[in-house]
């Protein structure tokens, strides 16, 4: 097992009296494989276990095994085979009977946590498959599926980025075939900075009584999307949305109250000339100045008061007190210099708050920011380095969405 210590250097070997027990395969805490101390485990010496996917590498046998699933004998899956051209070298890709290697680890299987983000890395599904002492339910289950990995076999030493090669046979595979699976890549970047979600059961415990209002239909749709939605870049623009359809649809008091006593005058029908200019007049100075954004710092400023959102800034204050840079080279400066600025911060907190959700739902809808070169790149590190943006722009939506009439 030497050698496969060297090409997999997070697993961790231990030897019991009767037993090996292999430890953070693929470097997944969750499971572990353990085997008779009589067992060959020699095929493994040429395996290589990419953390960021269900696979396994042999570099003896020039081949890629995604772990795939027990399937139906029938399905139209079973002996698909085809070539694909990659770097400009011609790969063979198929679905078909799994390896040995992967009956090896998948028969020793054993759980050693309740959940796995990763699904135990399909293994459990196999080692139920593998079990000879099967109970009635599995044996029903089973009866008529074949095991089946998802492999590419050819010259891998071409492949230099194998996330990137896998997020390629995924978007041919589903070009032409709408159903067809896609290749599981887990996250790219196990060493992100952890966010606090505030949450205002943690300040008073759940209210005894809570007096609701009528919210508008559109809006409760937007939310409800929003939270089914796994996407973090489809949930900042779902509750950017929120934000957008209020402002479009806001006028400010002091105009609404100007155009309300303006209809109410009697002789409104009779002297419309006059009071068609008065219109003019009053439409004429919002409108000029009242583009989107200056809208939307309309309504924030008329409904929202930054107590209402601190503690979306306090909870995460080291991030908000950074400068923030995107793959894709896009920048968003600090909003505060530090936690103190936090709980008291400067008069244009609001403006200042706008003007960054602006432009990073700019960069979200149109990739690149109409006045900056720049882009937000959908990539991992980048959905996750917006989430406490996504946290106070959904606080936000929630506010207005109470408040806006």
């Amino acid at each position: 097992m030497k050698k496969f210590e060297e090409q997999n250097p997070k697993v961790k070997l231990s030897r019991e009296t009767e037993h090996i027990n292999i430890d953070n395969l693929w470097n997944d805490p969750t499971f572990m494989c353990r085997f008779e101390k009589s067992a060959d485990l020699s095929t493994l010496d040429e395996v290589i276990l990419p953390e960021e996917l269900s696979a396994i590498i042999d570099s003896k046998k020039n081949q890629i095994e995604y772990i795939f699933a027990p399937l139906l004998k029938d399905d139209k899956l079973i002996g698909r085979s085809y070539e694909f051209n990659y770097n400009s070298e011609t790969f063979t890709l198929t679905f078909e009977e799994p390896s040995e290697n992967l009956e090896l680890l998948a028969k020793g299987f054993r759980e050693k946590e309740e959940a796995s983000e990763t699904r135990y890395r399909n293994l459990r599904l196999f080692r139920d498959f593998y079990r000879t002492d099967k109970t009635p339910g599995m044996e029903r289950f089973f009866k008529d599926r074949v095991a089946v990995s998802f492999f590419v076999k050819g010259k891998l030493d071409v492949i230099e980025d194998q996330i990137e090669f896998a997020k390629t046979v995924n978007f041919y595979n589903r070009f032409y075939d709408r159903n067809s699976p896609s290749i599981v890549i887990f996250r790219e970047n196990n060493n992100e900075e952890e966010f606090q979600e505030f949450c205002h059961l943690e300040e008073n415990g759940f209210p005894n009584h809570i007096n609701s209002i009528n919210i508008e239909p559109v809006i409760l749709d937007l939310f409800q999307i929003a939270s089914e939605t796994k996407n973090v870049r489809l949930k900042y623009i779902f509750y950017y949305q929120v934000l957008e359809y209020c402002s479009y649809y806001y006028l400010n008091e002091g105009l609404q109250r100007k155009l309300n006593n303006l209809v109410k005058n009697p002789d409104i029908i009779n002297n419309s000339n006059h009071y068609s200019k008065v219109l003019v007049e009053e439409f004429k100075n919002y409108f000029k100045a009242n583009d989107d954004k200056q809208k939307l710092e309309k309504l924030v400023n008329d409904h929202v008061d930054y107590k209402d959102i601190e503690n979306e800034i306090i909870s995460n204050h080291e991030y908000f007190s950074k400068d923030l840079v995107f793959d894709g080279g896009f920048k968003i400066s600090a909003l505060i210099n530090n936690e103190k600025e936090a709980l008291n911060p400067h008069k244009d907190i609001l403006k200042s708050i706008i003007d960054r959700i602006d432009k990073i739902r700019n960069v979200l809808v149109h990739i690149r920011e109409s006045r900056e070169n720049k882009v937000i790149l959908p990539t991992k590190r980048n959905n996750h380095l917006l989430i406490p943006y996504l946290f106070l722009t959904r606080r936000l939506a929630e506010t207005i969405a109470i408040k806006y009439n």
